[in-house]
């Protein structure tokens, strides 16, 4: 009875070390265990992005699968939470999202799709308003205008632009001049937020909107909306996408500024600078803006920025002047609808104006850090009334420097062309052989027709022989 005694005390020892042992072992791993906290999916027009919030850094690994078409995450050390079925799927090619704990520890998360796709994934450290990241970047097989790979490399030359036939008063051909409206921020970068919660990225691409709307009655202008939804872009693929997608004559990127001190307040134009800011808020908020690749995730390559900035110096000479003149005609229309931060167009080095060829600029609606221009940028009056003024002046740049070849150069020249008053005696006929035009030419040219009457005093405008 002692010996038997004697062996259950040994037993209950034994099972209370291997308790104590298995706690020793489970209990980091159980500690370093990860939790998703929030499941985020945003749809642009060429890829679908799914973004994974978590407690801490975590390893992952990525497969897929066919027949139905899936991606599969393997987070090592991640817990399944309620995060993982609370998915908000918003339409595209992601159709559900599904995850099961696996026995060696790691979370398996499927992402079920409706077609098959290149998918792409990278962890991000935390920054500013969020932790740590897994992103997943579901990008059509076609391959998208220009993406993360070409955030540091070299632009290939637009593609020329084509002719879009047009008539005015007679006068056929010519295209359309393409103007690149670019909402800065939005998706997993919401920008600057106000003191009510409003969001940079909602606000500039409803004026983004509204502006594509007044330039879009404009006669011999094409306006194109760079972002047109809630979704990330980083800043190389905006200048790609006006450049090879669009071959834009013009890119106008909108934002709203944002500042420590809340009494900072009125509107701003900046143009690119290669020799440092004009001021010290503009070099505040060129690194603020600049920061958004960061925040939306894209890995740059740093040597290629430098081997890329070398080539758009070579190149960046005719776009800043022209640059500098038609933010400046912008800035002065705004004037007359909003508050000015300063009287005249600022300069800093904003990576989203660095396209060679392209005249760019950057509008800052706003401070939206400041209450009262908070209440202002998310008024529709004060919207439209900033749409127009901008319009109003893109539309004063172009008619003092339309591109060759436009409808709107055509134009020009057609009302700058030479006058001829009728006098007594005069024909149509006399009138061409002395300008040295073709009569046919002559009568299209004043909308005449051979049933037509020309009377002493009227005056024709004469084509460029």
């Amino acid at each position: 009875m002692r010996l038997e005694n004697k062996l259950n005390g040994v037993s209950k020892n034994l099972l209370q070390a291997a308790v104590v042992l298995w706690f020793v072992i489970t209990a980091p791993w159980a500690a370093a265990a990860e939790k998703i906290s929030s499941v985020r999916v945003w749809n642009a027009p060429d890829n679908t992005r799914v973004v994974f919030d978590l407690s801490g850094p975590v390893k992952h690994q990525l497969f897929t699968l066919e027949n139905p078409n899936r991606v599969v995450i393997d987070i090592a050390g991640a817990q399944k939470t309620n995060a993982l079925d609370l998915v908000e799927i918003k339409g595209g090619p992601l159709v559900n999202v599904r995850s099961a704990p696996q026995g060696n520890g790691t979370l398996r998360v499927v992402l079920d799709l409706d077609r098959k796709l290149n998918p792409k994934s990278f962890l991000l450290k935390p920054g500013d308003q969020y932790g740590n990241r897994l992103v997943i970047d579901l990008e059509s097989l076609s391959g998208r205008v220009a993406g993360n790979s070409a955030a540091g490399k070299p632009q290939a030359a637009a593609k020329p632009k084509p002719t879009v036939t047009k008539s005015y008063s007679g006068i056929s051909g010519g295209r359309d001049i393409v103007v690149a409206i670019d909402a800065g921020h939005g998706g997993e970068d919401p920008g600057a937020i106000g003191a009510k919660g409003t969001r940079e990225k909602d606000v500039v691409l409803q004026i983004a909107r509204r502006l594509y709307n007044v330039l879009q009655a404009e006669k011999g202008i094409k306006p194109v909306l760079i972002r047109n939804g809630d979704y990330f872009l980083p800043l190389a693929a905006r200048r790609d996408t006006a450049r090879k997608k669009y071959n834009s004559d013009l890119f106008v990127s909108i934002h709203a500024d944002a500042f420590s001190n809340r009494n900072a307040k009125g509107a701003s134009v900046f143009a690119l600078s290669r020799s440092g800011a004009t001021s010290t808020l503009a070099r505040v908020l060129a690194e603020k803006e600049n920061q958004s690749d960061a925040i939306g995730g894209v890995n740059i390559d740093n040597a290629d920025v430098m081997v890329t900035s070398v080539i758009y110096d070579l190149a960046m000479e005719g776009s800043m002047e022209h640059s500098i003149k038609v933010g400046s005609l912008v800035l002065r229309e705004m004037g007359s609808v909003t508050r000015l931060h300063k009287p005249h167009l600022e300069q800093a080095g904003f990576a989203v104006l660095k396209s060679p060829d392209i005249p760019s600029i950057l509008v800052e609606t706003g401070f939206i850090s400041n209450p009262a221009e908070e209440n202002n940028l998310r008024s529709k009056d004060h919207q439209v009334k900033l749409s127009r003024a901008i319009s109003r002046g893109i539309i004063a740049y172009f008619d003092q420097h339309p591109p060759p070849g436009t409808y709107i150069a055509m134009r020009k020249q057609h009302l700058q062309a030479t006058r001829h008053r009728i006098t007594s005696g005069e024909t149509l006929s006399t009138i061409a052989v002395r300008y040295r035009v073709n009569l046919a030419s002559l009568m299209q040219y004043n909308d005449l027709n051979d049933s037509d009457v020309i009377r002493v005093g009227q005056v024709l405008r004469i084509p460029n022989s």
